[in-house]
Formats: C-alpha cells, structure tokens, sequence
C-alpha cells in the first residue's frame, strides 16, 4: 500500500579502508598503522562518548563527499489500531499522530559507537533543516483480523565521506587525521514527505516497518 519506494542505503567502499587513520602533514595523506584508530577518532568528535586513547578533537568535518540518491525512510505515526477481537465487519477508526524526524549519521563498520549527538560539520548545506515534526491524522476502516498503523515517509538527503579531526594539540605527531572508513549523514527534506497506512494480520508487530526501511 506504500506509495513511496524505498531505495536502499549503499555505503560506499572506501580506497583508504584502512582500521588506522590518515596523517595530513606537509607531504600529504600518510597511512599509520601506529595512529589512532577510526573508532578512537569517531569516538573523539564533539559529542561523542570520548575515547582513553586520544584526546577531545576540536571539530569533526565531513570530507571527500559524495552525494549519494535521496533515501525515504519511513516511521510511526501515532498508535497502532486493531481489529483483532473476532469480529466479522469492518471497524472505523482514527489513525496518526505526531512524530519528529532528525538527522542520523551511519557509518560502514560497526564500531559500537553510538552516534546520536555526535557533531560532524559538512556534507549538508545549511538551509536544510536536521530535524522536523510530522503530524496528520485520518480515518481508517479496518478489515477483521487486520491492523493498522499511519506512516510518515520523509525523503533525505545521503552524503557519504571521510571524517577529518582536528585536535587543539598534537595526537601521535599530527594536529589532524582523517578516518580510514566512511560514514554516511542522512538529513530529512522537508518539501518531499509522504503518508500512508501500514496495514498487516494481527499477531504480527504492527510497528515493523523492516519491509520498508
């Protein structure tokens, strides 16, 4: 019943997929196998979890960008409703609510970082807006044994690239380093937004939108 497709977030491979960063000193990019490592350099941006082997980095940027196919991803609006007491007829309900939309960031190793609040500057022009509110609400009639749940589907905007860390003070030998892995920063369109109703049997989670996102 999704009018929207959903196109499939591909992370790109990147040339400097090393698990180590990238020196920037006079000459250029230096690999080393010696250097911090991409989690400790993630790990260090503004509002990250900090990491015990390097020190707070004074910014993060996203560098080497690449803009990648907008992606729409899908979420909940409001609670689900149901026809599931064994009735024969239709029922008529009212389906949505509100829901906020907020810029995520992912990245193609899993580092058991957790990214939310993580500030990494870059890669998103600064009229687009890294959070918005969705609200709309509808009537639905909903067959037996069926239930029911309204979607909101919000297009964003994928850049994927390296990370460059700044520090205030020397790490290893370097004021800066770049992260050998890639990561990719999602951020919601606010004029490309579509709605719909999620509906599937009874006794299934009513909120999985796995077939969507």
């Amino acid at each position: 019943m999704f009018a929207g497709a959903f196109f499939a977030l591909s992370l790109l491979s990147s040339t400097l997929a090393l698990t180590t960063g990238l020196a920037l000193p006079r000459g250029g990019f230096v690999p080393r196998d010696d250097g911090p490592g991409n989690q400790d350099l993630l790990a260090s941006c503004p509002g990250g979890p900090g990491s015990p082997n390097v020190r707070k980095a004074d910014r993060c940027t996203l560098v080497n960008t690449v803009n990648n196919a907008d992606v729409r991803l899908w979420s909940v609006l409001g609670d689900p409703q149901l026809n599931c007491g064994g009735s024969s007829e239709d029922i008529t309900v009212t389906l949505g609510g509100e829901t906020t939309v907020s810029q995520t960031t992912t990245v193609n190793a899993d580092f058991g970082i957790d990214f939310e609040g993580l500030s990494i500057g870059g890669g998103v022009s600064d009229e687009e807006s890294t959070s918005q509110t969705e609200s709309k609400q509808i009537q639905f009639s909903i067959p037996p044994g069926r239930q029911a749940v309204y979607v909101v589907g919000v297009a964003h905007s994928s850049v994927t690239g390296n990370v460059q860390v700044n520090y205030g003070s020397r790490v290893d030998g370097h004021f800066v380093w770049f992260t050998g892995t890639t990561i990719t920063k999602l951020t919601p369109k606010g004029n490309d937004v579509q709605f719909d109703v999620h509906e599937s049997a009874c006794g299934t989670d009513p909120r999985d939108l796995s077939g969507l996102n």
